[in-house]
């Protein structure tokens, strides 16, 4: 049922490439909190849009794998 990297789409490819930065950009800006001067709230705001993104593109990546 999976499909091997290498075989995947190039926008495929791409979009599990923007969804693990974003994964990874929104763990880091929660992790760090206390060290980064902006606000809580808008904080908190950008963490939960890069991991809804991340969410997004990894479960639109896979349905564009098996279209093309």
């Amino acid at each position: 049922m999976c499909i091997p990297n290498r075989q995947l789409d190039p926008k495929a490819r791409r979009m599990r490439a923007i969804a693990n930065i974003a994964m990874i950009l929104g763990l880091m800006s929660w992790v760090f909190r206390a060290y980064i001067p902006v606000n809580r709230d808008w904080l908190d705001a950008v963490c939960g849009f890069l991991l809804g993104l991340s969410i997004t593109f990894n479960l639109i990546g896979p349905w564009r794998a098996r279209r093309c």
